[in-house]
């Protein structure tokens, strides 16, 4: 089995980001690497889901414009609910929950708390009529992430709602880490 393994260089290539941008993100998104230290003479080594961790990071900080400590605490709130719902990689870099990932995206919430957080996922798309333009018809499924209690919908007409497009996110990722060579 051969597992990818990848550098900063390769993924900042693969991914059109400034080297220097990615090496900050993964020193504000990741853990201390304690065999690759800035004067250790051994360059950082990622598997995919630390690759998409400093990328979900970093999209976080400058699409959303939300500050770094911010963007951990979104990224500590979110993981375990993606580990559960397949959003992330096994070894050899394959999406846990088979083929693809099914349109859903994370609506979030400053709150006085923190952050609240609803998962919106599609369950179906049909077309309803083909004319132009088409219409389609959709069935969407909304829950909240990490809180047992009841919370209001929150749409992007709240007061300060942004939302995190996750599959495609995942997906362009994937595609980009994926189609500059490795398999």
């Amino acid at each position: 089995m051969v597992i990818p393994i990848f550098q900063n260089r390769e993924l900042a290539r693969r991914l059109n980001i400034n080297l220097a941008r990615w090496k900050r993100w993964s020193r504000e998104f990741l853990p201390p690497d304690p065999l690759a230290g800035i004067q250790s003479g051994y360059a950082r080594q990622y598997y995919f889901d630390d690759a998409f961790r400093v990328y979900l990071g970093g999209f976080l900080v400058s699409h959303l414009h939300l500050a770094v400590p911010e963007a951990r605490q979104v990224l500590a709130d979110l993981t375990p609910w993606m580990k559960t719902e397949g959003f992330c990689f096994d070894l050899r870099g394959q999406l846990k929950n088979g083929t693809g990932t099914p349109a859903c995206e994370i609506l979030l919430q400053k709150t006085p708390a923190g952050f609240a957080y609803r998962v919106r996922q599609r369950l179906d798309r049909r077309l309803k009529e083909p004319g132009p333009p088409e219409i389609w018809e959709e069935q969407w499924k909304e829950g909240a992430i990490g809180t047992a209690s009841p919370q209001p919908p929150l749409t992007e007409a709240d007061a300060w709602c942004k939302t995190i497009r996750i599959s495609a996110l995942l997906n362009e990722f994937r595609k980009l880490v994926r189609n500059s060579g490795q398999a």
